[in-house]
């Protein structure tokens, strides 16, 4: 049980290492670079005490129950690209409301013009997609399937 929850832990860890490595090449922010340091160290480390827990301790390994595993990693999956697409819908709301981004028609209605969702956006929205789908269909099935 204890090999479980580091990888677990391992996991999550490694969801948030390229979280920070996408943040350092997109932003170049000091606390990205620095939150993606701390976090290979940990992965490297959390590896390893994994891997000689293993080979000290293989019956620990056979107890795993891979469903519950994946179920959990599913989860995980699908939470992180929901919150991905949050944060695109997000910004292209905020960016409707800018007035940069829209005018007034000779009705009175608000136009908005295509500046307001980015290549990089509709890239991001439609790439995280089928892994959302997947995942989340996975997640359900096995939450309230049984």
């Amino acid at each position: 049980m204890i090999v479980f929850f580091f990888i677990i832990v391992l996991e999550v860890s490694f969801a948030v290492h390229i979280y920070f490595l996408i943040s350092y090449i997109s932003k170049k922010d000091d606390k990205a670079f620095k939150g993606f340091l701390f976090t290979a160290v940990t992965n490297i480390f959390l590896g390893i005490f994994v891997s000689v827990f293993i080979l000290v301790n293989p019956r620990e390994l056979k107890e795993i129950n891979l469903d519950r595993l994946i179920f959990i990693e599913s989860g995980l999956i699908f939470v992180f690209m929901l919150y991905v697409k949050f944060r695109v819908t997000r910004r292209i709301y905020r960016r409707t409301q800018d007035p940069a981004h829209y005018h007034m028609s000779y009705f009175g209605k608000k136009v908005i013009h295509a500046s307001a969702v980015e290549a990089k956006d509709l890239f991001v929205y439609f790439l995280t997609l089928p892994l959302t789908l997947i995942c989340g269909a996975y997640f359900v099935v096995k939450l309230f399937g049984r």
